[in-house]
């Protein structure tokens, strides 16, 4: 009996002891992890360079890195870095409108990964614009409801974190929805003017509505009474304003306006055979013309205008040779203009490699060019058709 006793207590006593060396053994992990703790700054710089989707997720790690990524410090170093590193990897952005929902779908080039985000509702089906992308940011508006009874919408969307915010009516919309409409009107709004999206500083951005001003959309709060009126929106107080300086050309409505370095260009009509490119400086909220431009002899449907690399460019389609040339305004001079790719669009597959979707030129994709969208890593260039 006390033989069993001593056994029975000798084997809890191991146990003891195998309990204790297992709380020695973890607080001897413990403090070696401690010791290894990388500093701040190295997990800031860490940071830094994973993807928004990746930081989102790591914000409930501790209440330091919530508070390191919330930073307005850190979005701005995280969106320098994007901005350094975006070429390497560009992404193009598709919207459609199915059952009453928008949906966007991200594709990386270079991977060839597909995300898809229901992000949100919008009543009816209507025609929609997308403006580019600014800091990951797109605007989307409708281009159309000036023949609809609903009121028209304006959405600032990120597509990576799924958030959204409706803007007020621009002064334009309104106007649009109370006019009356003769044949010889609808013919002259027809396209509806673009809506640009532009970035003024690093995390600051604003609206421009550029638009010719006609007798059906004239404004008694409108202090100019030019060829073109201009509307801005201002984030910071949520309001449309109008700017009391426009230029003296009409613009050429069926074309989307570029943007980059805090500038927004866009073509004119045909002033005595020549197409000029206005520019607006979103700083000083003031307008001028680039003093040349490759294409100024063409009709501004032949013409193109986009930004790669971070730098103006115009395109131009030859009707009857479809050789399209791409020129690129250097950043040292408003006047160097580079051409940086000829193109043979006969050369263009016309058909997919399975057979399967034909693909024939049309008229209208004689008649326009196709715009650049992205450089690939191995020179090759994505071009998009608006047809």
């Amino acid at each position: 009996m006390e033989k069993e006793k001593r056994v029975i207590a000798s084997s809890s006593q191991r146990k003891r002891r195998r309990r204790e060396d297992h709380i020695k053994n973890r607080r001897r992990e413990d403090n070696h992890v401690q010791g290894v703790v990388l500093p701040y700054d190295v997990q800031e710089e860490i940071l830094l360079r994973l993807p928004v989707e990746s930081n989102i997720r790591f914000k409930a790690v501790s209440k330091q890195w919530r508070s390191t990524i919330e930073s307005l410090r850190f979005a701005e170093k995280h969106l320098k870095f994007v901005e350094q590193s975006k070429n390497d990897h560009p992404k193009i952005l598709f919207a459609s409108i199915g059952n009453q929902y928008m949906e966007l779908k991200t594709l990386c080039l270079e991977y060839a990964s597909l995300r898809v985000f229901n992000l949100l509702y919008i009543p009816g089906r209507e025609l929609i614009e997308i403006s580019g992308s600014c800091n990951g940011l797109v605007c989307i508006y409708r281009d159309r409801e000036i023949f609809s009874k609903r009121e028209a919408s304006i959405y600032v969307v990120n597509p990576t974190t799924r958030w959204f915010r409706q803007l007020p009516q621009a002064r334009y919309q309104i106007l649009m929805r109370k006019a009356k409409y003769t044949r010889e009107t609808l013919r002259d709004i027809n396209p509806v003017p673009r809506l640009a999206f532009a970035k003024v500083t690093l995390c600051d951005y604003k609206l421009v509505w550029l638009y010719n001003s006609d007798k059906y959309n004239s404004d008694a709060m409108s202090l100019n009474d030019g060829f073109t009126k201009c509307e801005v929106f201002d984030f910071r107080a949520n309001a449309w304003r109008y700017l009391t300086c426009t230029p003296r050309y009409r613009i050429f409505n069926d074309q989307t306006p570029a943007s980059a370095n805090g500038l927004v260009y866009w073509l004119t009509e045909r002033y005595n055979g020549e197409t000029k490119v206005i520019v607006f400086d979103l700083q000083t909220e003031t307008f001028r013309l680039l003093p040349k431009n490759p294409a100024a002899s063409s009709h501004p449907d032949h013409i193109d205008l986009c930004i790669l690399d971070n730098r103006l460019c115009m395109s131009k389609r030859k009707r009857t040779t479809m050789i399209q040339k791409i020129w690129s305004l250097q950043l040292s001079s408003e006047e160097t203009w580079i051409k940086i790719y000829t193109i043979d669009l006969r050369s263009c597959s016309s058909w997919s490699q399975s057979g399967l979707i034909a693909f024939t030129w049309t008229r209208m994709d004689v008649i326009r060019p196709c715009t650049p969208v992205a450089i690939l890593k191995n020179k090759e260039i994505l071009l998009n058709h608006r047809y």
